[in-house]
């Protein structure tokens, strides 16, 4: 008797974990190619993420966060660029066409790879519920070829009372968590 007790708690243990991770990870999605290994004392150098969001300096709040997220990651020296002065504050959906710049910079800084990106959706949906939802974009650069060594994309939809930040912050650093420091 005692047995079947415990298969039965042991069961619905089961179950309930199951169906706890089953929905959380329908709430994010993650692709990402194989990227380079890198050491703590490689020198990565955060340049500006393009905003293609309604979301007012959505790409300003991605690379601080990306920047944290590298430390965080055992990634000693992370530099991010300053922002530059003629470009739209609010609004960055030229970016793209700065890489050259960018890649001179992280040439100045002794970077040995610069991270770039894309925030694609940063916003609180509408409706009753209002869930936090953003999408992001990230390529790691070899600053001696510029080559994109490593590329990922993500989105995640959080719950209702959830914050925007929160949302943000967990999904960067699962995006970037392959790009941590090897000891």
């Amino acid at each position: 008797m005692y047995n079947i007790k415990r298969l039965a708690r042991t069961s619905a243990w089961c179950i309930a974990a199951t169906a706890l991770t089953l929905a959380v990870s329908a709430c994010s999605t993650v692709r990402q190619t194989s990227g380079p290994t890198l050491a703590r004392g490689d020198k990565i150098a955060v340049v500006s993420i393009a905003n293609y969001t309604e979301t007012p300096d959505a790409g300003h709040s991605a690379e601080s966060i990306a920047a944290n997220a590298l430390r965080a990651g055992g990634i000693s020296d992370v530099r991010v660029a300053p922002a530059e002065t003629n470009r739209n504050a609010l609004f960055d959906t030229a970016q793209r066409g700065d890489g050259e710049k960018s890649l001179e910079w992280a040439r100045a800084q002794n970077a040995r790879y610069v991270l770039t990106g894309a925030v694609e959706e940063w916003r609180y949906k509408t409706g009753v519920d209002g869930e936090p939802v953003v999408g992001v974009t990230f390529e790691l650069i070899d600053v001696s070829n510029g080559a994109v060594v490593w590329s990922a994309t993500g989105s995640r939809t959080g719950w209702s009372r959830s914050g925007l930040s929160n949302v943000a912050t967990s999904l960067i650093g699962n995006v970037l968590s392959p790009l941590s420091a090897q000891k």
